[in-house]
């Protein structure tokens, strides 16, 4: 068997190992092709042959958490055995990685006597381990756009006894709905990037969480795969009022990660502290 060969069995292989989902495939199909053409079948082969042992990986940690459901990440209870987790999610969760940005800065920083708004709170879990490291009194909302997660984020919430609002919606403080990305990893979604389909959800603006929920000063969690710029080219004002820490992940978009660090420069908040793509802005009129 010729090298070509060994090459389009790698590919075949992996379109059974991916067929439920098709676009992921197609892209690996075209960008394996460019390989092959660019770099001969010798690159294919290796490059075919580390996706394939990271898809092995994947399923062996993938059923080891769900098997062992529901894990103990950094003593948030998640129910990984949900059937909206694919197994490399479940992987990132064992091993460790999941969110480890976030968990090295909420750690270092988020304390005190605040309430809590997490935007694009997702699993539940970055939510969960704030509000862990909060008064007990705070008040928390978590906010989820895509419907699929807000039965995670309620089971998180039974398994850890956590005193916190859902609220199903994007984040976007000019309208009541905004048409929402889900992406090919259902866990994410995005009002800024295409994704594999997309759906109507509502609009929530702070505004609106401070005054549904009574909020005072609190901390904000920032994931929004874009919609982070909204915050701060229409909400600043509230945020300087209101907000007395700021953990963003900040995604670069159509250069709306540089206008995101110049508004926030501007603004009353000093940068703190950076993991990656994850920044901590404090507003010092607030901290306590």
């Amino acid at each position: 068997m010729n090298l070509t060969s060994i090459n389009v069995h790698w590919l075949i292989l992996f379109v059974h190992l991916t067929s439920d989902n098709m676009v992921e495939t197609t892209q690996f199909l075209k960008r394996g092709w460019e390989i092959l053409n660019r770099h001969g079948p010798v690159a294919l082969a290796s490059r075919s042959l580390t996706f394939v042992i990271d898809l092995i990986k994947d399923g062996y940690y993938g059923q080891l958490a769900k098997q062992n459901s529901p894990i103990d990440y950094h003593g948030v209870s998640l129910p990984l055995d949900m059937p909206i987790f694919d197994n490399h999610i479940r992987r990132a969760f064992v091993t460790g990685l999941y969110e480890a940005e976030e968990v090295e800065l909420i750690d270092e920083y988020v304390t005190g006597q605040y309430d809590l708004i997490d935007l694009g709170a997702s699993t539940g879990f970055s939510t969960v381990y704030a509000l862990n490291r909060l008064d007990e009194k705070s008040r928390t909302v978590a906010v989820e756009a895509n419907p699929e997660m807000i039965d995670v984020v309620r089971t998180v919430r039974e398994l850890n006894d956590a005193n916190l609002s859902i609220e199903h919606a994007a984040y976007q403080p000019s309208r009541s709905e905004v048409t929402f990305h889900v992406h090919g990893k259902t866990v994410s979604g995005s009002t800024k990037e295409q994704g594999e389909r997309e759906i109507t959800v509502p609009a929530v603006s702070l505004t609106d969480l401070l005054s549904k929920y009574g909020i005072r000063d609190f901390v904000c969690l920032a994931d929004i795969e874009g919609g982070e710029i909204d915050l701060f080219r229409h909400d600043m004002d509230i945020l300087e009022d209101r907000c007395a820490l700021l953990v963003v992940e900040l995604h670069e978009i159509d250069g709306i990660a540089a206008e995101s660090v110049q508004l926030l420069t501007d603004s009353a908040f000093e940068l703190v502290d950076n993991v990656g793509d994850v920044y901590v802005y404090r507003n010092e009129s607030l901290h306590r």
